[in-house]
């Protein structure tokens, strides 16, 4: 039976969630526009962010840290589409900021709930409430609005924002239809999303032509801040 010093705390603890994920999603993308600027090789950087999610997740498994299963292929395959439509949403996302203002950025970001709407009609979902849609579309012609007075418009840059929203409306869509991820934890669905990326992923860097040399870039610059943090 919940007491009521449990009642009182969990409205706290429902805000500062809420913050939190408020402060962490507009940290993440001033990081990654800094990055991006000093590195423009995004799909590097996702292969790399990827191989250390994987092996900090195998490594926390071992050692106890984390409850997580072994591999499963029926699971895999299952998860194998999502994964793809993750890491395209992702690597158009990071390739966006390099032509893309902050604001615009996320301004463009928050088409994603129109998109996921009109897919969920399309696909089946039903018709949402009138509130919701009259929300999602205030949203929606706000952005519009924001994208015509950019004065620092790139057509690339844009383009590949809103590449970005179609991967990501329908990576949530097939999250959603699929059931894929029933019965899986949060740090195993994080590891198989890794798992599953890094083939496809060094592939591209391969035929791009990132690598190898991306990772000569890297390490040099690695190299100078280290030696800075000594100077």
């Amino acid at each position: 039976m919940e007491t009521s010093t449990d009642a009182e705390i969990s409205p706290f603890l429902g805000l500062f969630a809420a913050l939190s994920y408020g402060v962490s999603s507009m940290a993440m993308v001033f990081i990654n526009k800094a990055v991006i600027m000093q590195y423009a090789h995004s799909m590097t950087l996702l292969t790399l962010q990827q191989l250390a999610t994987a092996l900090l997740i195998q490594a926390g498994r071992q050692m106890g840290y984390t409850k997580s299963k072994a591999i499963d292929l029926m699971t895999a395959k299952k998860l194998l589409p999502v994964s793809l439509f993750y890491n395209a949403n992702v690597a158009f996302a990071l390739a966006s900021l390099k032509g893309v203002n902050i604001p615009m950025y996320i301004a463009i970001k928050r088409l994603t709930p129109l998109a996921v709407l009109v897919a969920g009609f399309f696909s089946g979902k039903g018709k949402p409430t009138t509130q919701v849609t009259l929300s999602v579309l205030l949203t929606a012609t706000g952005c519009v609005i924001a994208a015509l007075g950019d004065f620092s418009f790139d057509l690339s840059g844009y383009s590949m924002a809103l590449t970005s929203v179609f991967f990501q409306t329908m990576y949530l869509v097939l999250v959603e239809k699929s059931g894929a991820e029933d019965g899986l934890s949060s740090v195993e669905i994080m590891f198989y999303n890794s798992f599953l990326s890094l083939p496809f992923l060094v592939f591209l860097i391969i035929v791009t032509g990132e690598f190898p040399g991306s990772l000569s870039l890297l390490f040099s610059k690695v190299r100078i801040f280290v030696q800075s943090l000594f100077t």
